[in-house]
């Protein structure tokens, strides 16, 4: 029997209760039809809302409407939650780092995020000044080149990925949005240029480069493109962006020049198996560079890297093709999903996050679906570290030998248990026995080999632009993607509504109510607190799976009282709880404007690259917002200079 999502009926997602995991994701079987809230935002991320123009009757019951919910917004709570975040913004803004220098950088980059949008919330001028002052840090530590330094190396070295060039490009954009200052847009494109500069033949990145061929000691490639942390994306974003302020088209004049290259470094020998690795030498064969990062397909390539290019490709072009591969590649996943879930392999699965959960290492739990590899002609997946793949399944001799090079440890002692008595018990890797069958033996494994990318994973935005497309192609992928700068009157209106009934919606009024080591005032600083949209929406653990499921995703489902035994009180944060809704309820009091309200498209969202935030979040999508563009992707790829 399948248990459905809120209704029994034909079209409708539904759980094996036997697993507690979805029956069926693929692509004809995705909507959001009879999901509750939580569950539509875990597949497929935040909504964008599209207010349209009201008629005479419908303006005046929405005026009526709004006049009323106000009355019910909870004051007392909006001047304490107010008075908390007001307070903690005064107690960060005296804790200016001297420098932008080690970890302090992080810590800058968020204030400056941080601060500028508590500027354009409350409209203080002193949140402006702690913003600039972050922000004239990073202008000071810029190199004449372009980038900024990476700790511990020379101006010689460039990091590419990972932020520490890409982030500062934004935090200059946002100074030049709140200040009007050319000095930050001078900045932003000096980084621009030097990025330019950098670009590979195959249209992407590599992870780092060194102006002298010196060495870095850093593993990563120079020559090649990489996937890996944002070496790509990030850049891509910025000459996108740069683009769109100057409608200079040297800035994306081999961007679409990745699409061909995408095909071309496609990993997989069978047509149904689709996939690429982390990184990339320019011909586009696979290189390695960290333990975990081999010259195989990794799932996090797909999350983090091509299915975003891709949608951001099809968006721009309109290419079928493009969102066909992006079909083919989730169809592979989900193909590895429904394997994790067969009877026989979701025990043993079962039985080894039980081994994890024993030995404390709840975020080495596997997810079905998330190896970090899989093998070329997709007969086998699992954890990589050491430069291996501990491959879940058996594995003929015939395999064995041709992915050798990968599977070079063939056996284990596993710790079991007989007669009360703990012992030791050899098990090897055969046609009959995989990693996943000789973990789930072992009493005391904690995890060495397992995958990484099950904690920090997620398909959500793919699998939203794959049920936007289904629903109506192009222009309804489009639309998700585009919102305006401005709101008229009628839009105004109805975005103060919304905005009136999330202020006095009870979950949020209870979360926001709940600050108590919870709260903004308990964020040690603006990186934990901007790090936490980050990972908004997402895959979380079910409640059918038990306790033992976390992931780094799902902040925005944390319940106070209902998880405060499972999560020991510990991980939970209502801060942006509090902080939505003083900025809902100013805004149901018109205390934001329609132009400060409406903040453009979503674009090639950064913020939450994986989970797609609301349209109305208090945060949002802020790196488009930078420059407010209604629809971001109106960009001929290929048609600037060669």
């Amino acid at each position: 029997m399948r248990v459905g999502l809120g209704a029994h009926a034909a079209g409708l997602l539904t759980v094996d209760p036997e697993t507690g995991q979805y029956e069926d994701l693929s692509y004809g079987a995705l909507t959001d039809e009879g999901l509750s809230w939580e569950e539509r935002t875990r597949l497929f991320g935040g909504e964008t809302v599209h207010y349209g123009e009201l008629t005479g009757v419908q303006r005046t019951t929405a005026e009526g409407e709004l006049e009323g919910l106000r009355k019910e917004i909870d004051r007392k709570l909006f001047v304490n939650c107010e008075a908390e975040i007001r307070k903690w913004l005064h107690q960060q803004a005296k804790d200016l780092p001297a420098a932008y220098v080690g970890r302090d950088a992080h810590k800058i980059r968020s204030g400056a995020v941080v601060f500028f949008r508590a500027y354009e919330t409350f409209g203080d001028k002193n949140y402006l000044a702690a913003g600039l002052a972050r922000a004239d840090l990073i202008l000071k530590a810029q190199w004449p080149r372009g980038h900024w330094p990476w700790p511990g190396k020379s101006e010689n070295f460039v990091r590419i990925q990972d932020g520490s060039t890409t982030e500062p490009f934004w935090i200059m954009l946002y100074a030049h949005k709140v200040s009007r200052e050319e000095k930050y847009l001078r900045s932003a494109r000096r980084c621009a240029d030097l990025l330019l500069s950098l670009q590979r033949p195959g249209g992407g990145w590599g992870d780092q480069w060194s102006f002298n061929g010196s060495a870095s000691g850093n593993t990563g490639v120079y020559h090649g493109i990489s996937f890996n942390d944002r070496a790509t994306n990030a850049p891509f974003r910025i000459l996108v962006m740069m683009y769109n302020l100057t409608r200079d088209r040297k800035y994306i004049a081999k961007l679409g020049n990745l699409w061909p290259w995408i095909v071309k470094a496609n990993l997989g020998e069978r047509d149904e198996v689709v996939g690429w690795g982390d990184q990339y030498n320019d011909d586009a064969s696979p290189a390695r560079a960290r333990r975990y990062e081999i010259e195989l397909p990794s799932t996090y390539a797909l999350t983090r890297a091509v299915g975003p290019l891709l949608i951001w490709h099809y968006l721009m072009s309109g290419d079928e093709a493009q969102m066909d591969l992006l079909r083919r590649a989730y169809a592979w996943h989900e193909h590895m999903r429904l394997e994790d879930l067969k009877p026989e392999n979701w025990k043993l699965l079962l039985q080894l996050n039980d081994h994890q959960t024993a030995q404390g290492h709840f975020y080495n739990h596997y997810r079905p679906g998330w190896p970090s590899a899989y093998l070329p002609d997709g007969s086998n997946w699992g954890g990589v570290t050491g430069y291996n793949v501990f491959v879940w399944y058996g594995i003929s001799d015939e395999r064995r030998k041709k992915y050798g090079r990968f599977l070079p440890i063939q056996s284990h002692d596993v710790t079991v248990l007989r007669d009360g008595m703990e012992t030791k018990q050899r098990m090897n890797l055969g046609a009959d026995r995989g990693w996943l069958k000789i973990y789930a033996a072992d009493r005391n494994y904690f995890g060495r080999h397992q995958c990484h990318c099950s904690m920090g994973n997620d398909m959500s935005q793919i699998r939203r632009a794959l049920l936007e497309h289904k629903r109506g192609g192009r222009a309804a992928l489009l639309k998700y993607h585009s919102n305006p700068t401005s709101y008229t009157a009628d839009q105004y209106l109805q975005a103060r509504v919304a905005a009136a009934r999330r202020a006095t919606e009870k979950r949020s009024i209870r979360l926001a109510g709940n600050p108590d080591r919870k709260g903004i005032l308990a964020v040690s600083d603006p990186g934990a607190l901007v790090g936490q949209k980050g990972r908004w929406y997402g895959d979380r653990y079910r409640e059918a799976d038990g306790p033992g499921w976390p992931t780094k995703w799902g902040a925005a489902y944390y319940d106070y009282l209902q998880h405060e035994e499972v999560y020991g009180g510990e991980r939970g944060s209502v801060a942006w709880y509090q902080w939505q809704f003083v900025y809902d309820t100013m805004l149901a009091d018109g205390r934001i404007s329609a132009e400060a309200a409406a903040r453009g498209g979503r674009g090639l969202q950064g913020t939450a690259t994986h989970t797609c935030l609301d349209s109305w979040d208090a945060l949002g999508e802020w790196l488009m917002a930078c420059h407010e563009m209604e629809n971001h992707f109106s960009v001929p790829l290929g048609e600037g200079k060669k």
